[in-house]
């Protein structure tokens, strides 16, 4: 029986920890869509802008927190089912892996997965409909079953991102602009697609298909400056707009220096640092669009969380 079987740290490996906070970041960009949506009301005394009513404004953060949940809850999920699915696989390839080495059963690993998506969907289907809650769950169980068998299957971990500020929109507005939602949830689908075709150089070596999913990268980081300029929302101006495109630079640098890791170093080993760096940079991009969008603290709340997320992925591998 293997030592170090038990304890929290297999499955904090297994669930991918690290990479948690970027979800819920992309919980907040698709927030601020809806947020924008709210309707508004003159403020107190009749002067100024308008702007959503307080309780609007309650209601729709408490929604976004139960988004956030449940999304996470069904991420995670997907992250240990898709171990459990490629035990056999991992075994050969990645032996250190929490299941292959024996720290966790397949069995556990497929009950806990299995309960946390159902948990996680339950709650999106309250947030946001039934519709979109099965949506996302199919996706998750797809790419997980399908990915090593299917060469588009980088296609469907895209569209496992792209719902998520789809549902975040929806459940707090309705309303919520669609132009505005096609730049985020787009722009957010086509950067984890290059993730995901760059990360096969793991197994596979540094290839086409690899070399094309990185080139992509600085291109799709910068979707939020494309929502800013072409979407039609209202200019945010001011601090919001410097914040926003301070964001976007900071996503460049990172996808860059994760570029010139990847090149440089052994597949094996440079390409999972790269990936992380990759992962790592998608709260600075949900960072940009909560400010061009004009809803600068939830750009904050993605800053710290960008910081979580980097303090996590020294310790926790991100792949």
């Amino acid at each position: 029986m293997n030592r170090n079987a038990g304890g929290i740290r297999p499955w904090m490996e297994l669930l991918r920890i690290s990479n948690a906070p970027t979800v819920v970041t992309n919980v907040l960009a698709g927030a601020a869509v809806g947020f924008a949506a709210l309707p508004a009301e003159a403020p107190a005394g009749g002067s100024g802008p308008q702007v959503a009513a307080p309780a609007a404004q309650l209601a729709a953060f408490g929604t976004s927190a139960l988004v956030g949940a449940g999304v996470v809850f069904v991420y995670l999920a997907g992250m240990v089912l898709n171990d459990a699915f490629d035990a056999r696989a991992d075994a050969a390839e990645r032996p250190g892996r929490p299941i292959p080495s024996g720290r966790v059963s397949v069995v556990r690993a497929l009950t806990v997965g299995m309960a946390m998506l159902g948990v996680g969907t339950a709650m999106v289907a309250v947030a946001s409909g039934a519709g979109l809650a099965l949506g996302l769950a199919a996706a998750v169980l797809l790419y997980d079953l399908s990915h090593r068998l299917l060469p588009g299957a980088f296609l469907l971990m895209a569209a496992c991102r792209a719902f998520v500020p789809v549902i975040a929109a929806v459940a707090v507005s309705q309303q919520a602009d669609t132009q505005a939602l096609r730049w985020v949830a787009g722009g957010l689908a086509a950067y984890t697609a290059g993730i995901s075709l760059a990360a096969r150089a793991e197994v596979r070596g540094f290839g086409a298909s690899a070399r094309f999913g990185a080139w992509t990268l600085p291109f799709t980081a910068c979707a939020p400056v494309g929502l800013w300029l072409w979407s039609g929302v209202p200019s945010p101006g001011g601090w919001s707009l410097g914040l926003g495109l301070a964001a976007t630079v900071a996503a460049l640098l990172s996808v860059a220096v994760g570029m010139l890791v990847a090149r440089r170093g052994a597949a094996r080993f440079a390409v999972p640092v790269a990936v992380g760096m990759w992962i790592g940079a998608i709260p600075l991009i949900d960072a940009a669009t909560c400010c061009m969008l004009g809803r600068p603290f939830l750009g904050l709340a993605c800053l710290g969380l960008w910081g979580v997320a980097g303090a996590l992925r020294p310790r926790l591998a991100a792949s």
